[in-house]
């Protein structure tokens, strides 16, 4: 009997941490990701990079590098950036937040990639923003916390679910039918 408490108390440890983990997963939040709001614009639209906490030291100095297709045009609030690649953008971390919005140029399109580093502390934070010319919503939402959004639609896992609870039954009938071989075995 101890050891059928034993062995139950087991399983259903192993089902909790089972079902829990998942939730942990969720739970994390990328430090070095800035959340684009929103995360796909048009051509010549502006996207406002946020950061959750506070990564940067104080009201410290924020350099900026833009890389994609045309980021020669792109404007942090109403100034302009020089070249594709520019590392010489600045804005300033308010209490070590970070809150700037950047206009895309109307030519622009793809996918840019941005960089913010503190320049005292060396913190980098990285966002991406995906400028598309048609205004499509995409069908499953964007990454908040920096991390790619993956997974299986639930609807096509209906025959999944489904082989899954065939395999469920087989089993149980499979250990039942032993279960009662040994019994008649064990009365004979």
């Amino acid at each position: 009997m101890k050891n059928t408490i034993l062995r139950a108390a087991a399983a259903i440890s192993l089902a909790a941490a089972a079902v829990m983990a998942p939730t942990v997963a969720n739970a994390y939040v990328d430090p070095s990701a800035a959340i684009a709001t929103p995360s796909t614009i048009t051509p010549g639209q502006a996207a406002t990079f946020t950061t959750n906490g506070a990564p940067f030291t104080g009201d410290e100095e924020v350099l900026i590098s833009i890389t994609g297709e045309n980021a020669s045009g792109a404007t942090l609030g109403m100034v302009k950036a020089a070249v594709e690649t520019n590392t010489t953008l600045r804005t300033h971390a308010k209490a070590g937040a970070l809150a700037v919005p950047i206009t895309f140029p109307s030519n622009a399109s793809g996918t840019y990639a941005l960089t913010f580093t503190g320049a005292t502390s060396g913190t980098v934070v990285r966002a991406q923003v995906t400028v598309s010319s048609a205004s499509a919503t995409p069908s499953t939402p964007p990454s908040t916390g920096g991390l790619a959004k993956t997974g299986i639609d639930s609807g096509s896992m209906t025959g999944l679910w489904i082989a899954g609870g065939a395999l469920v039954v087989a089993g149980t009938a499979v250990g039942t039918g032993a279960v009662l071989r040994r019994r008649r075995h064990a009365t004979a």
